[in-house]
C-alpha cells in the first residue's frame, strides 16, 4: 500500500463506503470502450477528429465515477447539430450497448460457467468477510441503476456482505454516492474518521474528503483483477486519495489503514516473513542527496591526481581498444552517487567501454535518476521508523521492467533499457541514464544481484525468481565477454565483493572451457591505500581478505599480463582516466 497521507487518525473505522464498478466488480469492465464510440459517434456527426477524441478521452478520465446520466447530460449538450438533445435518451443508448456485454458475462455466472471470482476483485471477498467479523457496517455506492447493482451483486454472491446498497435512482439526477455518504454520517451519528471510502474515482474519492473520511484509492488493473493501473494511480493520486492499494489481497495493510489491525500477525505464514502489508512511499517530494543538476561534467577541470603505474595501464586500455579487445568496466554503486555517469556514457561513445557490470544498487540509482532527476535517500533517519527504501515508483517500476524482461527472455539490464525505452514519458532525465544509453548503443550491461541487498527487494511486487533468472542472463551475458578478453582489460571501480567475485567466476568459466584469457589488464581502483599490493600476503595480513586485490588485481594475472590497485577518490580517478584516454585519441592511431 503507498500511503499519500501520513498524518491519519487511528482511530477504528466503523462504517465503509464502497464504489462497486472497477473497485468490487469487473463485471462492467471495458464500460469505457463503450462510452467512448457512442460519444464520438454524436459529438463528430459522422467526422471524427484528433481533437474530438482528445475532447471526449479527457472528460471520461474526468467524470469516473458520476453517474452515467450526468456523462449523457455532457454528451447532449456538446452533441452535433441535428443529433438528439434528450440525456435520458443516450443514457438508454448506452446502457443496451453496454448491457449486451454485461448480461453475457452475468448470465454465465448464473449458469456456473464462471465462478464468480472471475469477476470479483483479487481478495474482495475475504476482505468483506474480515469487516464483517469485526462488525464493521458496509455500504455500496454506485453511479450505476440502482436495479442493476443489485443484481449483480446478487450474481456475484456479495449482496449479503453489505448493510445498504444503493445505485442511481432511475430517472432521478441524484447523486447516490454523496447522499449514502451524507446518510452515513447523518443517520447514524458517526464524525468523518469513523467512515472510510474505497474506491476507483476521484467522484467518491472528493466526496470521502469532503465529508471528513478516510479514502482509499483501490487503482486496481481491470483486465488482471489486481496490482496497480498507472492511469488510476495517478487519477487518484490527483484526486487526493490517503492511500493507493492494488487490490484486497494484502488485508493487514488495509486493517492497518483502517485502524483495524489487531494481534493476528498476517505477516508471517510457513516460518517466513512476507512483505505484502508494507507501507510505501511515493518518491515525488524525497529530499534526495544526489541529483541530476549536479552531475559531473565532461568538460569539468580534471582534479589533480597521479598513481605509479597509471601512465602504462592509460597504454594498455588505449592499446586494447585499439585491437579491438574488451574493455570490461565493473563498478560499485558510488561511481553513479558521485555524478560520473556522464564520463562513462562517453566513454562508451567512443567505444573505449564494451561492457559495465554492476551490483543492484547501481541500477537502483541510475534508475531513480532517470526518472525522478535524484537519488540517495537520508539512510540514517529512514531506518528508523522502516521508511527506508519504501519507494513505490522505484520498487514498482523497477520490478515490472524486471519481470516484463524475463518473460520475453531479456537479461536485468537490457529489460531495465527497454522499459525506459517503451515508456519515455515516466524518465525525462533518460539521456544521463548509464543503462539506458548502454541499451542505445547495444553495449551489454550487466547487474547481478545478491537477493535481500536491494531496496526494490522490499516491495510487494519484488519476484525472486524473476529476480535470479534476469540476473542469471546477465552473468552468462559477463562470462561471454570475459571468455573474448585475451589482450583486453578489466577496471573495477569501488565494488568490494560483487563485482571480485563474479569476475573470478567467470574467468574460471571461461579458462575451463579452453579461452585463451591469459594476456589481460586489471585494474583495481578503490580509497583503500594496499601499499605494495604485489607482495605475498598471510592469512594473518588483513589485505588477505580485501578480495579486490586477490580476485583482480593478483590471482588473474598470474600466468600473465598485468594488474594494478590504484588509490583515489572516483572523482579523481574517473576524470583523470578519461583525461588520459582522450588525450590518446581513444586508441585510435
Amino acid at each position: 500500500m503507498e500511503y499519500l497521507n501520513h498524518d491519519l487518525p487511528t482511530v477504528p473505522v466503523t462504517a465503509v463506503l464502497f464504489d462497486f464498478d472497477g473497485t468490487l466488480s469487473t463485471l462492467r469492465y471495458g464500460w469505457e470502450q463503450v462510452m467512448r464510440p457512442l460519444m464520438l459517434e454524436y459529438i463528430g456527426g459522422g467526422c471524427v477528429t484528433p481533437e474530438t477524441e482528445e475532447f471526449v478521452d479527457r472528460y471520461i478520465d474526468e467524470s469516473t465515477g458520476i453517474q452515467t446520466i450526468y456523462q449523457m447530460k455532457w454528451l447532449a449538450e456538446h452533441a452535433a447539430p441535428g443529433m438528439p438533445t434528450d440525456p435520458w435518451w443516450y443514457k438508454d443508448e448506452y446502457n443496451r450497448r453496454l448491457m449486451e456485454i454485461v448480461e453475457k458475462r452475468k448470465q454465465a455466472l448464473l449458469d456456473g460457467e464462471v465462478e464468480p471470482e472471475a469477476y470479483l476483485m483479487a481478495g474482495s471477498v475475504d476482505f468483506l468477510k474480515e469487516m464483517k467479523k469485526r462488525g464493521v457496517k458496509l455500504y455500496v455506492a454506485s453511479g450505476t441503476d440502482h436495479p442493476d447493482v443489485i443484481k449483480e451483486a446478487e450474481a456475484l454472491g456479495v449482496k449479503d456482505y453489505f448493510d445498504d446498497i444503493a445505485g442511481a435512482p432511475l430517472h432521478e439526477m441524484n447523486c447516490s454516492k454523496e447522499a449514502v455518504l451524507k446518510r452515513l454520517i447523518k443517520d447514524h451519528g458517526l464524525s468523518g474518521v469513523q467512515v472510510a471510502v474505497i474506491g476507483d474515482g476521484k467522484v467518491e474519492i472528493a466526496l470521502g474528503k469532503a465529508a471528513g473520511a478516510r479514502t482509499l484509492g483501490l487503482a486496481t488493473d481491470e483486465a488482471m483483477r489486481r496490482g496497480v493501473c498507472e492511469i488510476k494511480r495517478e487519477r487518484l493520486t490527483r484526486a487526493g486519495a490517503d492511500a493507493i492499494n492494488g487490490d484486497f489481497e494484502n488485508i493487514g495493510a488495509i486493517l492497518r489503514f483502517l485502524g483495524l489491525y489487531d494481534d493476528t500477525d498476517h505477516n508471517r505464514r510457513n516460518g517466513q516473513l512476507y512483505r505484502d502489508n508494507v507501507i510505501t512511499y511515493t518518491a515525488a517530494e524525497r529530499i534526495n542527496l544526489v541529483r541530476i543538476d549536479t552531475l559531473k561534467n565532461i568538460n569539468d577541470p580534471v582534479p589533480d591526481w597521479t598513481c605509479d603505474g597509471f601512465e602504462e595501464f592509460a597504454d594498455r586500455i588505449a592499446a586494447a581498444h585499439r585491437s579491438g579487445r574488451p574493455v570490461i568496466w565493473s563498478q560499485g554503486a558510488h561511481v553513479i552517487k558521485c555524478g560520473l555517469s556522464r564520463y562513462l556514457i562517453e566513454l562508451m561513445r567512443q567505444g573505449i567501454i564494451t561492457h559495465i557490470a554492476g551490483n543492484g544498487a547501481c541500477s537502483i540509482h541510475d534508475f531513480e535518476l532517470a526518472y525522478l532527476g535524484g537519488t540517495s535517500e537520508h539512510v540514517p533517519t529512514a531506518i528508523e521508523d522502516g521508511s527506508f527504501g519504501m519507494w513505490e515508483e522505484t520498487g514498482r517500476w523497477m520490478n515490472e521492467a524486471i519481470n516484463e524482461g524475463v518473460r520475453s527472455g531479456y537479461g536485468y539490464g537490457e529489460s531495465l533499457g527497454r522499459y525506459v525505452d517503451a515508456h519515455p514519458e515516466r524518465f525525462p532525465y533518460k539521456d544521463d541514464c548509464v543503462f539506458y544509453n548502454a541499451y542505445k548503443l547495444g553495449i551489454p550491461l550487466t547487474y547481478h544481484i545478491a537477493l535481500g541487498t536491494d531496496i526494490i527487494h522490499q516491495h510487494p511486487t519484488a519476484d525472486f525468481g524473476a529476480i535470479g533468472a534476469a540476473s542469471g542472463i546477465d552473468f552468462r551475458k559477463f562470462c561471454n565477454s570475459v571468455s573474448q578478453m585475451d589482450g583486453g582489460a578489466y577496471l573495477n571501480f569501488g565494488s568490494g565483493v560483487i563485482g571480485p567475485e563474479v569476475f573470478l567466476k567467470a574467468l574460471s568459466i571461461a579458462r575451463n572451457l579452453g579461452y585463451p584469457t591469459f594476456n589481460i589488464t586489471t585494474g583495481n581502483f578503490d580509497l583503500i591505500d594496499l601499499g605494495d599490493y604485489r607482495r605475498p600476503l598471510g592469512y594473518e595480513d588483513p589485505q588477505y581478505y580485501y578480495r579486490p586485490r586477490k580476485n583482480i588485481v593478483n590471482r588473474p594475472v598470474s600466468q600473465g599480463g598485468k594488474g594494478w590497485h590504484f588509490c583515489g577518490d572516483h572523482q579523481q580517478t574517473i576524470p583523470a582516466l578519461y583525461k588520459a584516454l582522450k588525450e590518446r585519441n581513444w586508441g585510435r592511431v
